[in-house]
């Protein structure tokens, strides 16, 4: 939920600014709810009015709120069916869709000791609105803010002469995080369904297969956003949600999955939203899938990867008299013919503008089956306990164990392999732990109290994508 605080003092036009919120969205498709205290009889701008009426902004109705009282009472004497009517509202919103717009007009000195429509705050949570504004006095806006329990994503005064554009590029902003978050829930579903389902089976190339899907993806979710370059948090969502696999963390898919986002982003930021830049970035997807192993390895092991190729194709030349081409050709042409490949899939994808129906089924599913809402995260002594398991998985120390023998074979002093294993060790571990002990839903509280909401609200809608209805 986007927390909007709409400030000022009496008169400032916080009122009219979330109308015009509100009838806006309404044009642009999405229809708002929630009310406005309409002034009646105000003597002065800035002085309150003689009374109010609560108008729903969903269907216009109109009804009595306040009046205002004689002295040596309080000022005003609020309507009792309109703070029922109010009540019965956001209790009805727990069962209804989420809305994608909330104004609430006004929080003052009432909200501020906590009564009024403050009670109306935990139904309106729960039902997690993708948009709430809130008119708010400015000279209670920090008593409100610990009311409610959390903090104002955005704090907007009314009185700023710029204050309608920052309220409607907001909003602007948020329908494109909650497209990334879509895409990037998305994302998540065809890794932890087709790549589980790839992976177990050990089908050839699955990582070309997965790459080019990812590319794919992230070409379908960076077309319809205002700013092409947030297309990078969508495999950065999906790789951040491998940490929720019943599995555990898989550091391969997730160290795949973000460096792909990064690269293929990269290349539309620089060359733009074109074939060009489309094609880059998935040529940058495909590169990357064929040599992460390499790289891995080569954090591993180091220089002894290189010896043990050499040794390797000497002794063939030597046995078999057949010359083996120099490594760096062989990477060369191998990077080049996986980059070509998901190049001209993310290219098809940008001229068709859809995937084929069995994917966006399998997108569709999204993330289920994965580790429940009310599990608690992994603590440090289980993430290093899993990290140890991961040590002893065939895919960690059977490549360090060919290639250990290889360099030995080549005539290297025992104790060269025995430290490039200590290196190896060390690594592994520390890498594994550290993938082990990542929790999204941390990291979208981290992000929230650094004020980047919009990552925070793509990771939140990714996580909400994958829970299932009740009942």
């Amino acid at each position: 939920m986007l927390l909007i605080a709409v400030t000022g003092p009496v008169g400032s036009g916080k009122t009219t600014l979330l109308a015009t919120l509100a009838a806006w969205s309404r044009a642009q498709g999405f229809p708002p709810d929630g009310f406005l205290a309409r002034a009646v009889r105000r003597a002065s701008p800035l002085l309150g009015a003689a009374g109010y009426e609560l108008e729903w902004v969903a269907d216009g109705r109109v009804m009595p709120f306040a009046e205002r009282s004689g002295p040596g009472r309080p000022a005003y004497v609020f309507c009792a069916d309109a703070l029922n009517a109010a009540r019965v509202w956001a209790t009805g919103l727990r069962a209804a869709a989420p809305r994608p717009l909330v104004v609430l007009d006004e929080f003052g000195l009432l909200e501020a000791r906590g009564e009024g429509h403050l009670a109306l705050w935990p139904d309106l949570a729960a039902a997690d609105p993708e948009v709430v504004a809130i008119a708010v006095r400015t000279d209670v806006l920090e008593a409100v803010t610990l009311r409610l329990g959390r903090p104002f994503d955005l704090v907007i005064d009314a009185e700023d002469p710029g204050a309608w554009e920052k309220l409607r590029s907001a909003y602007r902003e948020h329908r494109d995080w909650m497209r990334v978050g879509g895409y990037g829930a998305g994302a998540g579903g065809l890794e932890m369904s087709l790549g589980s389902a790839l992976h177990g089976l050990r089908i050839p190339l699955r990582g070309l297969l997965m790459s080019s899907l990812q590319s794919s993806v992230m070409t379908l979710a960076g077309a319809g956003l205002g700013r092409r370059g947030r297309v990078v948090w969508v495999p950065l969502i999906a790789a951040g949600l491998k940490a929720l696999s019943p599995a555990g963390s898989r550091l391969r898919p997730m160290l795949a999955i973000s460096m792909q986002g990064l690269l293929y982003g990269g290349a539309v930021t620089v060359l733009g939203w074109n074939a060009l830049g489309v094609g880059l970035g998935g040529f940058l997807v495909g590169a990357w899938a064929a040599s992460q192993g390499i790289v891995l390895q080569w954090l591993l092991v180091g220089e002894h990867l290189l010896r043990a190729y050499d040794a390797l194709t000497g002794w063939v030349a030597r046995h078999w008299h057949v010359g083996a081409p120099a490594l760096g050709a062989v990477i060369a042409g191998w990077i080049l013919l996986w980059g070509a490949a998901v190049c001209a899939a993310t290219l098809v994808t940008w001229r068709r503008r859809t995937l084929p129906r069995r994917f966006q089924e399998l997108m569709a599913r999204r993330l289920e089956g994965l580790r429940a809402d009310d599990a608690p995260p992994p603590t440090r002594r289980q993430a290093a306990l899993s990290g140890l398991r991961d040590l002893s998985r065939p895919a960690f120390w059977l490549p360090l164990l060919v290639i250990a023998a290889v360099v030995v074979a080549a005539g290297a002093p025992w104790s060269d392999a025995a430290w490039m294993g200590v290196r190896a060790v060390t690594l592994g571990f520390l890498i594994f732990t550290a993938a082990r002990a990542f929790e999204p839903r941390r990291l979208a509280a981290w992000l929230r109290r650094r004020g980047h909401w919009g990552p925070a609200e793509a990771l939140e809608k990714a996580l909400r994508g994958r829970r299932r209805p009740a009942g």
